[in-house]
C-alpha cells in the first residue's frame, strides 16, 4: 500500500506526541486512527492490523523487518520530565522497582541504567498506573507520559533522560513512526512531515489544549513541549538510538 490516504495509523494518547500527531487527521483525512498505549499498539502492528504507529523505538530492535519514517520522532537531549523513576530513597538503594505496564522502551532503558550505570540487580514488578499503585508494591515506580509529567508526590524524581545523557553522552529516542514490512517509509513521509510542521508551529495552541484537560497551566505544558521534548531525529539521535540498542539486547 503506497496510498497514504487509506493508512491505518496507531497513535499514543500522551501529551508529548501532540506536535507529531495532532494535525494528522488534517493531513490524512481518509486515514483510520487507533489510539492506545505503546504496549497495546505494538501487537497490532506485528499482526498487520495497522500500517504505521508512533511506537516505542525498542520495537525496531525486536523487529528488524520494520522500517521507520526518518527525521522525526520523540526524543530528549537531556531532561525529559515525562519518563521518570519515583523512588522512596536513593536510586542506588532501590531493591524492587515497579514498571509501568504501558511502557516498552522506558522499561528496558531503566533495566539498562541499573545494570550499567548504578550497577545494581533489582526485582522487577509490573503495575498499572497511577504511580501510587507502583509505589505500594515496590521501592520505586517507573512512570511514563502524562502520569510522570503531572505526578506531584514527595518521592525522589529521577529523570531517565537526564541519567541516560550522563551515562552515554547521547540524546535518547523514545518513539518513532514505525512502519510495517512492505510499506516504504519514504512513500508516506510527506503527510507526516506536514503534520509535524503544523504541530511545531502551533505548540502554544497545543499547550492550551493540554491545559483544558490536564492538571497544569498552559505555560507548564508549553515549556514541556518546547524545552524538554525534541522532535527532530538527526545524526546524534540516530547514534544514541543505536547505542541504546547495543545495551538493550540482553534485556529483550
Amino acid at each position: 500500500m503506497s496510498d497514504s490516504s487509506s493508512l491505518r495509523i496507531g497513535l499514543i494518547p500522551f501529551i508529548n506526541t501532540m506536535p507529531l500527531d495532532y494535525y494528522l487527521p488534517q493531513t490524512l483525512p481518509q486515514a483510520q486512527f487507533v489510539r492506545d498505549v505503546p504496549s497495546q499498539l505494538a501487537p497490532l502492528l506485528a499482526r498487520g492490523e495497522i500500517d504505521a504507529a508512533l511506537l516505542s523505538s525498542i520495537e525496531l530492535l525486536r523487529h528488524p523487518e520494520y522500517g521507520y519514517i526518518p527525521g522525526m520522532g520523540i526524543c530528549s537531549e537531556n531532561h525529559v520530565a515525562s519518563v521518570c523513576l519515583f523512588a522512596k530513597g536513593e536510586p542506588q538503594d532501590v531493591k524492587t522497582a515497579a514498571l509501568d505496564n504501558r511502557s516498552l522502551t522506558s522499561s528496558i532503558l531503566l533495566r539498562v541504567l541499573y545494570a550499567e550505570y548504578w550497577r545494581r540487580q533489582l526485582q522487577w514488578i509490573s503495575y498499572a498506573p497511577p504511580v501510587e499503585n507502583g509505589l505500594q508494591i515496590a521501592d520505586a515506580a517507573l512512570a511514563i507520559g502524562d502520569a510522570a509529567l503531572e505526578y506531584g508526590g514527595e518521592e525522589r524524581r529521577i529523570d531517565l533522560g537526564e541519567v541516560w545523557k550522563r551515562f552515554s553522552g547521547f540524546p535518547f529516542v523514545f518513539a518513532v513512526w514505525i512502519v510495517r514490512p512492505g510499506l516504504p517509509p519514504e512513500s508516506i513521509r510527506a503527510p507526516f512531515a506536514e503534520a509535524k510542521r503544523l504541530g511545531m508551529e502551533n505548540r502554544r495552541r497545543l499547550a492550551a489544549v493540554c491545559a483544558e484537560k490536564g492538571v497544569k497551566d498552559a505555560a507548564f505544558y508549553y515549556n514541556y513541549l518546547t524545552q524538554n521534548v525534541g522532535y527532530d531525529l538527526g545524526p546524534k539521535e540516530q547514534q544514541g538510538m543505536e547505542f541504546f540498542f547495543q545495551k538493550a539486547k540482553p534485556f529483550l
